[in-house]
């Protein structure tokens, strides 16, 4: 499958924004690799490196590719993101480039730097100018999900979704992204219409089936979000790089039915076979954890996920939302000692002046301390810490599904702690939001 051919305009892309090139197979691939990227089916740095090829001084490719690398919220990326911005500087010396492609730069520069609040407000910028730029959409949008920035995941396709026709080439794409962004801000009905109103442009659009599948989740919809990732499975799993996300959706309502066993067939199926980068790490850990809360014996299965996770700079301590998963990994593994180390990297990258650095100190290193006190015993400890950031935790990113382990750590560590008043207190919320739900009447006994 590849993205339907739709000629560029001259001197420009197939959405009309200007391009620093006259190559139009250099145009041609750049859109195949946008395709990709949001459609995640197959790899997009093959088709950039092919429109690089056709013209080997255009800077966009490069950025692209650069912007592709940040979004995997990885040191290690981060690095390969420098180099691929170097050589497109270098390339494109004395040659010039159009003013969008010099903000692109200035964009991919400040997210480089670890400035992701400003990289966005770069990006946004673009999209002011040029509403139907997907480069600067994407990434703007991804890093508003990193940043917890609920709003904006929303509102900033809202303010370039009337600017695109239906008829403009990946159009289904941003309104899937418009999906998510709903759902992140409560509006579920207007989530649900635009997830369905973009998959009947484009069935296939695993983002838009992610969206309809959160829908569920917050609604405790368990059965019907089975059913609907179930039935859509042949669209949004096959040889595609998102796959294992949404595998993951569809462990958590087995998860919600207490159904544990088809939770970990889907675990050793689909989501920790090949689980190589951290956004796949984390859906393994997050499961895992979930599981543990409920006393399931998930067997060696923390061990095998263990040797993943870095324990030293810079790699751990870069991104706090990954190192509280890296964390819960170690603890679940009983290597405490692996736990604190990552504890004391996040500690140490808290005096950044990054984004990530700003997260990690108010959010993530106070998480990180609850998990690693409460699997020394000291719950009462954890249930103090994790009340104080409970209402902020949205800062260090992840989606409202994702933040939830941080509401059932909660809730487990309050019933350990003897703190049953609370603990009633905290499940007053879930049985509002979810009463049906099998897992909410777990919750309810184990409180009494």
């Amino acid at each position: 499958m590849s993205v339907t051919a739709t000629p560029a305009a001259p001197g420009g892309d197939p959405r009309g924004c200007p391009v620093g090139t006259t190559s139009q197979a250099a145009v041609g691939h750049l859109e195949q690799a946008m395709w990709r990227l949001v459609s995640y089916f197959g790899d997009p740095l093959a088709d950039l490196d092919a429109a690089l090829a056709a013209d080997p001084a255009w800077l966009l490719p490069y950025l692209v590719k650069a912007n592709a690398l940040l979004t995997m919220a990885e040191h290690r990326f981060n690095r390969m993101a420098e180099a691929s911005v170097a050589q497109g500087v270098a390339a494109n010396t004395g040659r010039g480039m159009p003013e969008r492609e010099a903000a692109h730069l200035a964009a991919t520069r400040a997210g480089l730097a670890g400035q992701w609040r400003t990289a966005c407000d770069h990006w946004d910028a673009i999209l002011v100018d040029h509403p139907q730029d997907l480069a600067a959409l994407l990434p703007a949008h991804l890093f508003d999900f990193y940043r917890g920035d609920s709003l904006n995941l929303r509102k900033r396709v809202a303010r370039v979704l009337p600017d695109w026709s239906p008829a403009a080439p990946l159009y289904s794409y941003v309104l899937g992204q418009y999906a998510f962004g709903l759902e992140e801000g409560n509006l579920y009905p207007q989530a649900l219409e635009a997830g369905q109103r973009a998959l009947a442009l484009d069935r296939r659009d695993p983002w838009a089936v992610h969206a309809v599948a959160h829908v569920h989740e917050m609604l405790g919809e368990y059965d019907e979000g089975a059913r609907w990732l179930a039935s859509r499975e042949p669209d949004w799993s096959p040889d595609n790089g998102f796959a294992f996300h949404n595998w993951w959706h569809l462990a958590l309502f087995q998860v919600e039915k207490l159904d544990s066993d088809a939770a970990l067939r889907i675990f050793d199926e689909h989501i920790a076979p090949g689980a190589e980068m951290a956004l796949q790490q984390v859906d393994a850990a997050a499961l895992l954890w979930r599981l543990t809360l409920m006393e399931v014996d998930v067997g060696d299965r923390w061990a095998r996920l263990a040797p993943a996770w870095p324990v030293a700079a810079p790699d751990g301590g870069f991104y706090s939302f990954n190192d509280l998963h890296a964390v819960l990994t170690h603890v679940g593994a009983g290597d405490i000692s692996a736990a604190q180390s990552i504890l004391d990297l996040a500690v140490a990258g808290a005096g950044a002046a990054t984004t990530c650095g700003a997260a990690a100190g108010d959010t993530g290193v106070p998480l990180m301390r609850s998990v690693i006190a409460m699997a020394q015993g000291r719950d009462a400890d954890a249930v103090d810490g994790l009340i104080a950031v409970r209402e902020t935790a949205h800062r260090f990113g992840g989606s409202h599904a994702q933040r939830d382990l941080i509401e059932q750590t909660l809730l487990a560590a309050a019933i350990r702690a003897g703190r049953r008043p609370l603990a009633r207190h905290l499940l007053n919320e879930r049985m509002m939001a979810k009463p049906e739900s099998p897992l909410t009447g777990f919750w309810k006994q184990r409180v009494g």
